[in-house]
């Protein structure tokens, strides 16, 4: 078994020879490739003592402004949530007031009209009123009707 054939890798503009036998990526480069980018990261580090150094900043500078002012108009936006609904609160508590006030104003007045209804209150009312229960009833009908027997 040859591992050192030469084979051209696809995948990039113009073909290029290299040594086979090393696993290689779905774009067709060996699977230990690191990009220019990854390289020169890498020579940055040699020689580096890591442990005292300080962190990089990872957030470019023309950003914090702006996660301040955005940072600033959450906090906004939540206080203004938080007012709204204590007031709504205040509201429904009023609301529930007023329904009980009316609820027992209603029940008040449905006691009264029943009071005012009661036959035996309306039997004493006519006693004193002279009245009295009537001997016999007359029907009375419209013209063209014929009475009732």
């Amino acid at each position: 078994m040859n591992l050192f054939r030469a084979a051209t890798v696809t995948g990039s503009r113009r073909s290029k020879t290299q040594v086979s036998g090393k696993p290689r990526n779905p774009i067709g480069k060996p699977r230990n490739y690191h990009g220019r980018r990854e390289l020169r990261e890498a020579r940055q580090l040699v020689g580096r003592d890591l442990a005292n150094e300080a962190p990089r900043r990872r957030i470019p500078v023309w950003l914090i402004p702006g996660i301040v002012v955005g940072g600033v108009f959450a906090a906004l936006a939540i206080a203004h949530v938080r007012v709204e609904l204590i007031g709504q609160g205040y509201k429904r508590y009023s609301a529930v007031e007023r329904l009980q006030a009316l609820e027992e104003e209603k029940r008040i007045l449905t006691a009264h009209v029943r009071e005012l209804r009661d036959p035996a209150r309306l039997a004493e009312l006519a006693r004193e009123m002279g009245l009295s229960r009537p001997d016999r009833v007359i029907a009375l009908a419209p013209p063209g009707d014929e009475p009732r027997p």
